[in-house]
């Protein structure tokens, strides 16, 4: 129960206390002045009876005439008369409740008059002694008027009461609700400062407290982000041209190959700068780095509508630019880029064709590895150098022989999507100190039950050609929220969604449908992993994503993270439950830089895992820069 209704409740049980005790002793000092108003007025009149009786007491039959007369006039409840010769006893007694007065409240009232008597007198002899009982219906008429008009006195008063307490609690508590605002941001990793401080004194205080603790969490936050930043381009960019460097190739080239990530292949191109050895000579040692600097840009130039390209210096003449998703017509075209901006700056430096460059080209596909990758863009680069007329050279993939074709593969996603032919497996995420399961990550296979199984791998890339691969996560997610696994009873069940998924502009709405009719029912949490790359580049589209999983109780966490964002402001807004990071990255950082990774997921409570970690040194490694959430081959070999 919150403060607000707890000081509401308590402060108005004490009004209605006082209201109603204003209430019921006004009410007893009225009914005790109706009841002796009414004793004095029948003791009054009891003297008019008595003598009325006494000048008919020669005629019994007058006495009671006068008595009935008397009592008819309804100020009595009963007139006794009896004669001293005891001929005469005549007694007049009203029961009737009185109209309407409801009976509660008569026993309520509880009102009993005391009989007044009086002796009749004749001359000087006594002729009989006459007794009477004031009506108290009269009584319980007025004190049942009164008993509304006053609770409807009460109703308006302290309706009015409550209606200025809770304005005046809660333009007291204001401050309050901006504190509670301001915790719960700081639990979201949200740095919230307030500028309005309270007149209050207590409320002053935490206020003030709050504040600074905020902005000491945010200054450790822009320490880290400033040092990651600074370690960074120590460790991965090129002094000279601010390129990305070779150690950092190296690390993004499995993600950026990625078959999430690479559904239609790229390219990669190597180029190499012939002559530079003379650049020294002719412009000197600054003009020729500013040269190399300028080169750089060109590059940076002509690739700029690529958000996930990677350009660098892997050596000092040579540079390698990483495109994925890029088409041939669209590689063509940057290609004569490149040679027309390199042409232009070597007029602008005065140089002559002894400087020159020659760019090897490799138009991959979504099945490549690293290896292959390297090694035939190297064979295109040797072989654009032999040519004598053009300074480039194209190697491009040939579609194999056994290979599946386009329409084969719709056949066999589609009829696994129409008969639910995907089959859900689960790996461990262990923290490798306590021995416990952080989460249990979510893959898939096709299984066609005729022998015949192809793994995420196989499938991935056709489908997000295909289009189809929305309705692949769709229909596993399905699975996943309506089926029954034991093994996720009371686990986190942790779920990647690819770029390509979470850009289509349906998948939205068809998750929002399928938790609206399934969340309410599982009997383990669900986190999804979207990619660091997509999340820096896309962060308003992930941000709405974020809202509709923390709407259903589920939370989010970054994959594949590099460092790559030149700040990480995003993370912040995002506020993710993990970053995932490959072993090797992890344990390539410097001392320093690792510090200042850790300090900006400590400041965000964010955690960090890391992935692929095969072997028991690799652990050993990790446990010693205090990363023990892990996940790979190794987790297997951990109880």
């Amino acid at each position: 129960m919150t403060l607000f209704k707890q000081v509401a409740i308590t402060v108005s049980i004490i009004i209605t206390i006082l209201l109603a005790e204003v209430m019921y002793l006004n009410y007893q000092s009225s009914k005790k002045e109706m009841i002796q108003g009414l004793y004095e007025t029948t003791v009054n009149n009891i003297s008019t009876l008595s003598s009325k009786i006494a000048d008919a007491s020669s005629d019994r039959a007058f006495i009671v005439t006068v008595i009935n007369s008397e009592f008819d006039s309804g100020y009595y409840k009963m007139i006794d008369f009896v004669s001293n010769d005891g001929k005469l006893d005549y007694k007049q007694l009203d029961n009737k409740i009185v109209d309407g007065v409801p009976l509660w409240f008569i026993e309520f009232s509880d009102i009993e008059l005391e009989s007044v008597s009086a002796d009749v007198s004749s001359g000087w002899s006594i002729i009989g002694t006459v007794s009477v009982i004031g009506d108290v219906g009269i009584i319980h008429k007025s004190l049942y008027d009164m008993f509304l008009n006053l609770l409807f006195l009460f109703t308006i008063s302290l309706s009015i009461t409550l209606i200025i307490l809770g304005i005046l609690l809660h333009f007291i508590l204001k401050p309050l609700y901006k504190v509670q605002n301001q915790a719960e941001a700081i639990l979201k990793n949200q740095f919230v400062i307030q500028k309005e401080i309270p007149f209050t004194t207590e409320f002053k205080d935490v206020v003030n407290g709050m504040n600074a603790m905020v902005m000491k969490v945010e200054d450790i936050f822009n320490k880290g982000n400033e040092a990651v930043q600074r370690n960074k381009e120590l460790l991965y960019n090129d002094p000279i041209t601010k390129l990305f460097n070779r150690r950092y190739l190296m690390l993004k080239l499995p993600d950026l190959i990625k078959i999430e990530n690479r559904a239609n292949g790229g390219t990669i191109i190597f180029v190499a700068l012939g002559g530079a050895e003379i650049l020294n000579q002719i412009l000197g040692r600054q003009k020729a780095d500013k040269l190399f600097l300028e080169l750089a840009n060109s590059f940076n130039d002509v690739c700029f509508n690529y958000d996930e390209k990677v350009i660098a210096r892997v050596n000092g003449t040579e540079f390698t630019i990483i495109l994925p998703n890029c088409e041939k017509d669209s590689a063509n075209k940057i290609i004569n880029n490149i040679n027309e901006k390199f042409i232009k700056l070597l007029k602008v430096n005065k140089l002559d064709s002894k400087v020159f460059i020659n760019l090897g080209i490799y138009k991959y596909k979504p099945t490549v590895t690293i290896t292959e990758l390297l090694t035939r863009t190297d064979n295109a680069l040797a072989i654009a150098k032999s040519k004598d007329k053009d300074n480039f050279h194209i190697y491009e993939d040939k579609d194999e022989e056994n290979a599946m074709g386009k329409e084969q593969w719709r056949q066999i996603i589609e009829d696994s999507i129409q008969n639910n032919l995907f089959r859900l497996r689960f790996w461990s995420s262990v923290n490798s100190k306590t021995k416990e399961i952080n989460h249990k990550l979510m893959t898939f296979t096709i299984d066609t039950g005729r022998d015949k199984q192809y793994f995420y791998g196989d499938f991935i890339a056709p489908a997000i050609n295909l289009g189809l691969v929305s309705k692949v996560y769709l229909t596993t997610l399905n699975t996943l929220l309506t089926k029954e696994y034991e093994e996720l009873n009371g686990t986190i069940c942790s779920i990647r969604l690819s770029n390509e998924f979470m850009k289509d502009n349906k998948s939205f709405n068809e998750l929002s449908n399928l938790f609206e009719k399934n969340s309410k029912t599982l009997n383990f949490k669900i986190l999804f992993e979207v990619s660091d790359n997509f999340a820096f580049h896309n962060t308003a589209t992930l941000k709405l994503f974020v809202d509709l999983f923390h709407k259903y109780g589920f939370s989010f966490g970054i994959n594949s993270f590099t460092g790559e964002s030149k700040e990480f402001k995003y993370l912040k807004s995002l506020n993710p439950r993990f970053l995932k990071a490959d072993c090797a990255f992890l344990l390539d950082q410097s001392k320093d830089s690792m510090s200042a990774i850790q300090v900006i997921t400590d400041s965000l409570g964010i955690e960090i895992i890391a992935t692929f970690v095969k072997t028991q040194e690799e652990l050993k490694k990790l446990e010693d820069i205090h990363i023990y959430n892990i996940q790979g081959p190794i987790t297997d070999s951990i109880n």
